[in-house]
This record gives C-alpha cells, sequence and structure tokens, in this order.
C-alpha cells in the first residue's frame, strides 16, 4: 500500500456504530449518563475478546484492594506476550486511560476502539501496529462512584487517587503503586513507541474539546518533542478538525486568570509526570486533556476521534517515528553525560497559540463560600461570560534551564541500599556490581542545608538538600554498584540520584536514615558518588 493512501485506509470506518450483537459501553447503553464500572468494563472486555482472535485480554496487575487490572492486546497475529511482538517486526502503541479515575471519557473511548477493532474497523492499523491499550489503570479509584467532579460529565464518578490514597501520575519516579509499577514493567517488556495518557482538564474555560501536550521536560531528547510539536499535533489536529469535526488546542492554562491575554501555559515539567518520564525514557509521549466543561457525549467521541487520528498517523509514519527513537537511543549512551543536566527551570513561549474562550468578569469569594475553594484561588474567581472570545497569546511550554550542573561518566551507590538498588533495576536502568574494591577519585556531595517540606505530598515530606560536590580520592568497596550514563535509560540517572533533583531518591526519602546521623543532628554524608570514568575494576551486570 502507498504511503499516501495508508491514512485513508486506516480511517475508512472511524464512526462505526456498533452492531446488534456488538456490546455496548455503559456511557452507549446510558445515552452518556453514566460511566462503567470496574465489572461492567471486564465483563465488556471479555465479549470483545470472544468476537475476535485479534484481541487478547492479559492481566497488567493486581492493584491495592485486589482488582486485576487489565491489559488489551490488538494485533493482527493474535499477540499476547511481549515476546511475540519481535517476531511480528512492528513497533507497539500503549494508550492508556482513567489514571485518575473520576477523569472517565478515556476509558469508555478506547473501550469503543477496542470493540471496533474487532469489528475489522481501521484495518491500517494493524497492519503496521500491534496496539496496547490500558482502559481502566485505576480500578480501585474507578468504583468509589459520588458527586466528585464540579463538570458535565456523569453525575457519579470515582475518584483521582488509587487505593493507596496515591495520585498514580506523580508516581513514575518512585514507584510506589502497584499499578505504576506494572506500567514500567510494560515500558521494559514491550518498549511502546508512542504513549498516550488520557485525561480530563479543569481548568480554565474554553471552547476546545480536545486538548494536548507532549515531553516538557528540559532533560529529554530534543527531537522526539520536535517532531510532535512539528508533525503529529498539526497533522491530528487538521484532520480532527476537518474530518470529525471536533476543535483542538495545545494543553494549558491562562498564565494570568484574571488577564488572559498575558498567554497560555503548561508548566508539568517534572520527571514524575507520566508524558515526560515517557520521554525521558527516549519514546514518544501524548498527554490528551480532554475538557471537563464539554458535555459528556461530546467528551467520549471527540477523544475517541483523536486518539484514531493520533494512531492513524503512527502507523503512516511508524518508520520515521521508529527511526528518531533509535537516535534518541544512541546518541544518549554516547554523548549525554557530555550535556549539562538541568536542575531547575524556567517556561518560555513555545510558539503563539489561539485559545477559543470567552470573556470573564471577576467576583469576590464570600466568606460562606470560602471553604469550598482551595487556597492558592485567593480573594476572588474569574467567572465566564457567555460572550465568547478569542485569545492569540504566547504558548508558555518551552522549559528553559535556570540551573545546571555537569554530569560525571557514572554513580557509584554503595552496599546496603537495597531499596534504592532494587528502584533502579525497576526503572530498568542497567546497574553493574563492583565485584573488587578499588580507590578513585571521586565527588561527594557535601550537604550544608537539608530543607523538610512542610506538608506531605503523595504521603511524603518531601526533602530538598543543598551543598556542594567535592573532589577527592576514595575507597570504593566491593559489593558497591556502579550505575553509568552510557546507557540509552541515562536521562533517568541523574534525576533519580543527582542530591538536588526534586525528583531524585533523596528528595523522596530513599536515604533519609543516612542523611541525618542517629542520635544527633549532624548531617551525614550523601551516600552516592560521581565518578569522571568507568572503572577499571571488574564489573558484573546484575
Amino acid at each position: 500500500m502507498k504511503r499516501t493512501s495508508i491514512l485513508l485506509a486506516v480511517l475508512a470506518m472511524p464512526l462505526l456504530l456498533a452492531g446488534a450483537d456488538d456490546p455496548l459501553t455503559v456511557a452507549e447503553s446510558s445515552g452518556y449518563a453514566r460511566t462503567s464500572l470496574y465489572g461492567d468494563v471486564m465483563r465488556f472486555l471479555y465479549q470483545v475478546q470472544g468476537i475476535s482472535g485479534q484481541v487478547k485480554v492479559v492481566p497488567l496487575a493486581v492493584s491495592t484492594e485486589g482488582r486485576v487490572i487489565p491489559l488489551v492486546v490488538v494485533s493482527r497475529e493474535g499477540i499476547a506476550r511481549p515476546g511475540e511482538l519481535h517476531s511480528a517486526g512492528k513497533p507497539a502503541v500503549l494508550v492508556m486511560a482513567n489514571i485518575h479515575a473520576g477523569e472517565v471519557e478515556g476509558k469508555e473511548a478506547s473501550l469503543m476502539l477496542i470493540r471496533d477493532l474487532a469489528r475489522g474497523g481501521f484495518p491500517g492499523l494493524l497492519d503496521r501496529l500491534v496496539l496496547l491499550f490500558i482502559p481502566i489503570l485505576n480500578a480501585d479509584g474507578n468504583d468509589k462512584l459520588g458527586r466528585n467532579r464540579r463538570d458535565l460529565g456523569p453525575e457519579l464518578a470515582g475518584v483521582r487517587a488509587n487505593g493507596q490514597n496515591l495520585d498514580l501520575n506523580r508516581d513514575y519516579m518512585k514507584l510506589e503503586s502497584p499499578e505504576v509499577r506494572a506500567l514500567v514493567d510494560l515500558f521494559n517488556a514491550w518498549d511502546p513507541l508512542l504513549t498516550v495518557d488520557m485525561h480530563t482538564t479543569n481548568g480554565s474555560y474554553h471552547s476546545e474539546p480536545v486538548t494536548y501536550a507532549t515531553l516538557l521536560n528540559a532533560n529529554g531528547h530534543p527531537a522526539l518533542a520536535d517532531f510532535m510539536w512539528r508533525k503529529l499535533f498539526p497533522a491530528v489536529a487538521r484532520g480532527l478538525k476537518s474530518e470529525d469535526g471536533f476543535d483542538s488546542v495545545p494543553y494549558g492554562n491562562f498564565a494570568d486568570r484574571e488577564h488572559p491575554e498575558k498567554g497560555w501555559e503548561s508548566d508539568a515539567l517534572e520527571a514524575r509526570y507520566g508524558s515526560n518520564y515517557v520521554g525521558l525514557r527516549n519514546r514518544f509521549s501524548i498527554l490528551d486533556e480532554n475538557y471537563s466543561y464539554a458535555d459528556f457525549k461530546t467528551r467520549v467521541l471527540a477523544s475517541r476521534a483523536f486518539v484514531t487520528r493520533v494512531l492513524a498517523f503512527a502507523a503512516e509514519n511508524a518508520g520515521v517515528m521508529a527511526g528518531i527513537a533509535r537516535r534518541a537511543d544512541r546518541e544518549t549512551a554516547a554523548a549525554f553525560a557530555a550535556a549539562p543536566f538541568a536542575l531547575e527551570f524556567k517556561l518560555e513561549k513555545l510558539f503563539d497559540v489561539t485559545v477559543r474562550s470567552y470573556e470573564f468578569v471577576r467576583e469576590a469569594i464570600q466568606p460562606e463560600d470560602r471553604a469550598k475553594y482551595p487556597p492558592w484561588v485567593g480573594d476572588f474567581v474569574m467567572k465566564k461570560t457567555d460572550v465568547p472570545r478569542d485569545y492569540r497569546v504566547p504558548y508558555f511550554a518551552l522549559a528553559v534551564p535556570t540551573r545546571t550542573l555537569p554530569l560525571p561518566a557514572g554513580y557509584v551507590l554503595p552496599p546496603f541500599q537495597e531499596e534504592a538498588l532494587a528502584l533502579l533495576r525497576r526503572h530498568g536502568i542497567r546497574v553493574e556490581r563492583v565485584l573488587e574494591g578499588f580507590r578513585a577519585e571521586a565527588e561527594s556531595f557535601r550537604i550544608e542545608a537539608l530543607e523538610v517540606g512542610k506538608t506531605l505530598f503523595q504521603g511524603h515530606a518531601l526533602l530538598a538538600l543543598k551543598g556542594r560536590y567535592e573532589k577527592g580520592e576514595e575507597d570504593i568497596p566491593a559489593g558497591s554498584h556502579y550505575i553509568g550514563l552510557d546507557q540509552p535509560l541515562a536521562r533517568l540517572v541523574p534525576v533519580l540520584l543527582e542530591p538536588e533533583s526534586s525528583d531524585g531518591l533523596a528528595a523522596w526519602g530513599f536515604f533519609n536514615r543516612v542523611l541525618v546521623q542517629q542520635w544527633s543532628n549532624a548531617l551525614g554524608p550523601y551516600p552516592v558518588r560521581r565518578l569522571a570514568r568507568r572503572p577499571a575494576a571488574p564489573l558484573r551486570t546484575e
């Protein structure tokens, strides 16, 4: 099939209606008044699996409350395991939904897509791709139905947190939840070329039902985000508008809610967010945020159309995208250690966008209503009027480093840091055991200040270390572990091991027992060393 005809073939049946014998989602059967419970999702998936041998439902993880989270593999070959992917000769693409279980249209849209694929819809997709779906990642939060959202979705929806009361989209570095640990295992085993993460926005008012973003972290390979902003998103947005009738705009909020004309911004820059984490693994990522103030049916159908357009583009450009990802792997392993590592960033303009919004009026918050609003809102809210207004504004989504430091060849983790060691391995990072002790010039971090967060975040009082590196000869004992930056996942390593990293092991409390000396207030040594060159001592990959 010629490249110019692939997209037409993929989208040949984009609006298939369910047949009389096909299962309906809860959203469809209720006239878009309700969303599905976990049991509804599982029944639907097993019904769809019975329609076609191209659909395989396999377990991904078991949640804290004992629910089996499903992974749905859709392929021409009937693949069920990652080991079978290589023989298919196709890249995998992952579509995941319901990581925040009150944000439900992605769950319903992905179920509809799985059903349509099982019926033979979108034939070109499976010629070029193996598709992975996780329709209900946060199964525990999904079933805690209540009036949990103030939007035009179903009256009853689940909650944001999982069964551990964790926000799963903040867990990508510390990996405390079974759901995100399983996701990272999936990344290591299936290595999806592209990941689409489906959410619902609840911020600034605008009229576009679909918004999107990608890797924003300044330490990612620039070719990934560049391709998304220059190639994929413009093509998808054009088709979404001209063929499906849905407007879209890059994800964000007004930088100044009182003065929308000042700009539109997306400020989730840390590695803990899924779209950034995937990007730091040198793979393409999409944050799909569907507009919460649109009605539920519009949100489901618009998000379904958006994902279909994304998959069609990925199918048509799979070779190009795979080439960029492979190049990012090679260049990361060969040269990332020579680049400065960004510890702190600021937002600057990426390009200009037009946001189709409204005129607003300022309204004071009455004392009796103050408890309804978070503290950062202040004393007033901006109420939208019914007067439409388009804002042509700068889009602040470019992370520009404001503080950097040079990187070493690698890091040394001393013996008896098993928790930290297990986390590095879980991420898929190559770790090598030091078989014989050696002496080398090393950099050690002298802690000059340690600040403990005043409030709990994700169950942690985050730590912030300040200090400086000092060089000196040190004895590195046998049983230590070397983590070199000469590997494709090197971009994750300093995020985890640099003492001043906002998402590092130190920040999340992995080194608490050694950072402060017991029975005193003295600050202990930071337990990681930096080496300027690979050790000459014998090493063994573990």
